[in-house]
């Protein structure tokens, strides 16, 4: 259906690109918040003046249509999450265009093989402070660059010195604090930049931060209960079950983060050094991460040479208790996770006019180094060479990109495509389990690896202000990671070494409306109607294999996604109304280590544990007064029905088959309304 209709607006585009459209112009100096999205094709969503918002970022991401998050508190990270899916692979999750690889294992709340505790919890997210964020770009569907997602992207941009310094001046600072009842706040930051012009027209400018804030889940819910009063509902009778309750003293935390920029700047060159910390105390663990970065990029106003360069380097520790147990294994010695992350992108921008069609390529060189390693003086933890809590082994990813965009009258077309090669490496135990998925049976080292063309195709036909359509494809892969492949499930070290890495075909449709000047000379609407079927081929999900040895096996499927999202704003200065809209279904088999249920069944900790809900909706409507010192607004939370997986495990009743994990509907989730 997708084909057909690419092929159908390629025919029309063509009829219509003879005719004579009036010269489309946009009225406004200077773009307001988010109203960028509106002029591109594709489902792009941005949005700006993150340091100026209130909001949490999760309530920030969810705002968006086809975005949401899952926050886990255990983590100390934000795990974006698009159109249904989450982590390293499935979602390109970037800060100031770097991929974000860390993967937080969190201990136990209690001792060893004490069953009234709460098992830890592992998950990918980006280590990140709201306090320092200027803006967001969510690109969901289709791609650009070296990708290695398959159903988008998130890139979240810190604040520069531009961002501090206003109105030309030569120093500023900003800053922030808030605090709130019921374990909120307190919240703060400070930032200070200077800026100096040289003689010779170059620009040199310094900026530093510090954040710091307090997270707690010593709150009281909306019953008047006390968090830690309450217990896990386990079987869904909305009563406690195990005495589990939520470990309130492990889950506070207190990060603190530094932000240091150098930036440099003449008419050809523009370089910005920065440096990136992030300490915390979490879940017995010590969190601490550094990240060095170096952007440049060299424009001599040439049509062939535009060049641009992005190195880093990121090391995350996670050094743990000697009193904290993972999985129910004590550490007794303690133990040290890291995560070394190395990405280098070096590429050229070439443009050409060739009869009134303006033609751009970029050609560009990707590396990724990602390594886990993990440290212990514990010979009985050591033993376990492929622990499935925290498995350690190398991933490599090399791309080479060609990105290509063409304007031609009212057409746009996007042709983008990569080559990547993907490895990874590590120890693999010994097979226990009388299985052909674990090949060969002896312990040892193994790789694997493979190769991928991806292709993403947009086109997008600028009829009119009220009416811009745009329909694009796209297939993309994503490499498989450590975590999945060595990640057993069980304290057996029993892998899949034939696990196939994921591929997703998306098509999309939509269309843009974006108009100025509709009731005053200042004003401006936007429109984004965004329809997407996306097929995943070789879908990663688990399956509990053999009850007496509990072998959970990932296991390689298929899945759907498809969905509609809305976006809609306008802006007239004094008053303004932005509204996101998105409504999905999924069809993908469900993990079995998605069941809570740890003392009878396969939980492991790694899983996500609710759905999407059938549809959320966020509505921020708002004027400003004092020539847009003083606003009030409003903000309202909407959210559909929504789904749990089944936290209990069931045996069939021959015990030698397994049910397959279900779904329970949860609780009405209220409109909320934030003023």
């Amino acid at each position: 259906m997708s084909r057909i209709l690419l092929l159908s607006l390629i025919a029309t585009s063509a009829i219509l690109a003879e005719m004579d459209f009036d010269s489309i112009e946009v009225f406004a100096n200077e773009l307001k918040n988010g109203e960028k999205s509106f002029l591109k094709p594709g489902a792009i969503t941005s949005k700006s003046e993150l340091n100026s918002q209130n909001q949490s970022i999760d309530s920030i991401v969810r705002s968006l249509a086809g975005s949401y998050t899952q926050i886990d508190q255990a983590q100390g990270s934000v795990s974006v999450n698009i159109r249904g899916l989450t982590g390293l692979g499935r979602v390109n999750t970037m800060i100031d265009g770097v991929t974000q690889t860390y993967y937080g294992t969190s201990s136990d709340s209690k001792g060893f093989h004490d069953f009234t505790g709460n098992l830890g919890t592992s998950a990918f997210g980006a280590i990140l402070d709201q306090n320092f964020l200027a803006s967001v770009d969510i690109e969901r569907g289709s791609f650009s660059g070296a990708n290695n997602a398959i159903m988008g992207s998130a890139n979240f941009r810190t604040i520069g010195v531009d961002d501090v310094i206003r109105n030309g001046d030569n120093l500023g600072f900003l800053g922030r604090y808030s605090y709130g009842t019921n374990g909120i706040g307190p919240s703060y930051m400070g930032a200070i930049a200077t800026k100096i012009k040289l003689e010779n027209g170059s620009n040199i400018g310094v900026l530093y931060g510090y954040s710091g804030k307090k997270i707690t889940q010593d709150y009281k819910d909306g019953s008047g209960k006390r968090a830690k009063d309450a217990t896990f509902d386990i079987n869904g009778d909305g009563q406690g079950d195990l005495g589990r309750a939520i470990d309130v003293e492990n889950l506070t935390q207190k990060p603190k983060n530094h932000l240091l920029k150098f930036e440099y700047s003449n008419e050809d060159h523009a370089a910005i050094l920065s440096y990136k910390n992030h300490s915390n105390y979490l879940a017995k663990r010590k969190i601490d991460s550094n990240s060095y970065q170096l952007d440049y990029h060299f424009d001599p106003d040439s049509d062939f040479l535009n060049l641009a360069l992005l190195a880093s380097h990121t090391n995350t520790k996670q050094k743990y208790d000697k009193i904290a147990t993972l999985s129910w294994v004590s550490l007794k010695q303690g133990m040290q996770f890291q995560n070394k992350a190395t990405n280098f992108d070096l590429s050229n921008t070439f443009k050409f006019n060739l009869d009134n069609a303006k033609i751009s390529s970029k050609f560009g060189l990707n590396l990724l180094n990602n390594d886990y390693i993990r440290k212990t003086s514990d010979k009985d933890f050591a033993t376990l060479t492929t622990n499935y809590a925290v498995p350690q082994g190398k991933q490599k990813i090399r791309t080479i990109y060609l990105d290509n965009s063409l304007e031609y009258s009212i057409l746009k077309l996007d042709a983008n495509v990569n080559f990547m090669h993907w490895q990874i490496s590590g120890t693999k135990g010994k097979c226990e389990m009388a299985n052909t998925l674990c090949e060969p049976k002896e312990p040892g080292k193994i790789k694997k690896n493979s190769d991928a063309i991806n292709y993403s195709l947009m086109l997008g036909v600028n009829l009119h202000e009220y009416f811009s359509p745009f329909v694009s494809y796209a297939k993309s892969t994503r490499a498989l990671n450590v975590q999945e492949f060595f990640h057993s499930g069980t304290v057996y070290e029993d892998i899949n070494t034939f696990l196939k890495p994921e591929t997703a075909k998306t098509a999309q449709i939509g269309f843009n409306l974006h108009k100025n000047g509709i009731f005053a000379n200042s004003d401006v609407i936007g429109f984004k109607a965004t329809y997407y079927h996306t097929k995943i081929k070789n879908f990663i999900y688990d399956r509990l294999i053999t009850k007496e040895a509990l072998f959970l096996s990932r296991l390689n499927g298929n899945a759907k996604f498809r969905g509609l999202e809305i976006e809609l704003m306008y802006d007239a200065d004094y008053f303004y109304t932005s509204a996101n809209y998105a409504r999905q279904k999924a069809n993908y088999p469900l993990s079995d280590s998605m069941a809570l249920d740890w003392t009878n069944g396969p939980s492991s900790g790694v899983s996500q544990f609710s759905q999407l809900p059938k549809y959320y909706a966020t509505i921020d409507t708002g004027v400003r007064l004092f020539g847009n010192k003083l606003t009030f607004g409003s903000i309202t939370k909407i959210t559909g029905k929504a789904k749990r997986f089944n936290p209990l495990f069931e045996y069939a009743s021959n015990e030698t088959e397994f049910k397959r994990v279900k779904t329970q509907d949860l609780p009405k989730i209220p409109t909320v309304f934030d003023f």
